[in-house]
């Protein structure tokens, strides 16, 4: 009696300890599935979170540079109340927008006022953000601007993009492509006439005529203004730079004072705003024109430009390939 009493005490406790047992293994994995479970819940918050701040930093990005902004022209208000930013130039002509076509106007303003113009407009109050255009030409330094602390945050979303820009604000006011002259002049040059054209005692500007090899002038009206002259420097360049042409020649005038005095071009940029001006005199605005002479000989013809560069630009920075947009990395970086 008493041994079956034992044996089924051992039974009950060996019973208990299975028990036990089985219970501490579902306890485990209960709490390794619920772990498995926070750590999923998690990834798709951060996935979810992440794809967030990735829509913000490529709508953002997209917003500077398919749009001008709102207003067009906010760069030169200096009060920029109800004001969103966007870089995208406007043609001065068509008034239409360029979207990719960075202006540098707007560029430099939204770095002089990055945070006031960025936060609340164009993303989050709450969010951090850099924006840095690079010129693929590395002899331009890139434009930086806004602050990353990108130590504090593993959120970082970069969107990036290819633009142009004219980073030197140069306007080129002529260009005569030498061998394509006459669909360059602008669409309203029939309206004028060279001031040489049959002036008694005054040479005729015949039309160079390459196929037949016959030396003449290819001449090119431009508008001037006073204040077009106050801020900019006016440089006669040609490309390539050294021409072959030794008879090559110009003249600046205009139809009220014209002149026979022809200057040969230069291997470097040439100064213009004294002839520009001395032809301009007291007149806020006026119809000047650029005469140049070639051989005729297609093998020798360059292309020649009356460039404008913002005042005081120092001279190594004169350069044909500046008149011309650059393509540039436009990099913007958002974080919490």
């Amino acid at each position: 009696m008493l041994s079956y009493q034992i044996k089924e005490e051992n039974s009950g406790m060996v019973f208990s300890m299975d028990l036990m047992l089985a219970l501490i293994i579902i306890t485990v994995l209960l709490g390794l599935s619920a772990d498995a479970m926070d750590i999923a819940g998690w990834k798709i918050q951060d996935s979810s979170y992440a794809n967030f701040l990735e829509r913000i930093t490529i709508g953002a990005a997209d917003m500077l540079i398919k749009n001008p902004g709102s207003p067009e022209n906010w760069e030169e208000s200096g009060d920029f109340c109800g004001v969103t930013p966007g870089l995208a130039e406007v043609d001065p002509v068509t008034m239409k927008v360029r979207p990719n076509i960075l202006s540098v106007r707007k560029i430099n303003c939204l770095k002089e006022n990055y945070d006031e113009l960025m936060r609340g407009r164009v993303i989050p109050p709450y969010c951090n953000s850099s924006l840095t255009i690079a010129p693929m030409d590395q002899s331009l330094e890139p434009v930086t601007m806004g602050k990353l602390n990108s130590s504090s945050s593993t959120d970082v979303i970069v969107v990036n993009r290819s633009v142009l820009c004219n980073f030197f604000n140069t306007t080129t006011v002529v260009f005569i492509d030498t061998m394509k002259y006459n669909s360059s002049l602008p669409e309203n040059s029939y309206e004028y006439q060279c001031p040489h054209h049959g002036i008694e005692g005054k040479s005729d500007h015949l039309n160079v005529d390459y196929p037949n090899k016959k030396p003449g002038w290819i001449c090119y009206p431009f508008r001037i203004t006073q204040s077009m002259l106050n801020s900019t420097d006016f440089y006669v360049m040609t490309d390539p730079a050294e021409i072959s042409d030794s008879s090559a020649c110009w003249i600046i005038d205009c139809p009220e004072n014209t002149t026979d005095d022809t200057h040969f071009f230069s291997n470097s940029p040439i100064l213009v705003n004294d002839m520009i001006g001395e032809c301009l005199g007291n007149r806020s605005t006026a119809v000047l024109w650029v005469h140049v002479f070639s051989c005729g000989n297609s093998e020798k013809t360059f292309n020649t430009y009356l460039a404008g560069f913002p005042k005081g630009t120092p001279i190594e920075l004169v350069k044909t390939q500046y008149l011309n947009l650059q393509p540039c990395y436009f990099i913007f970086k958002l974080h919490t």
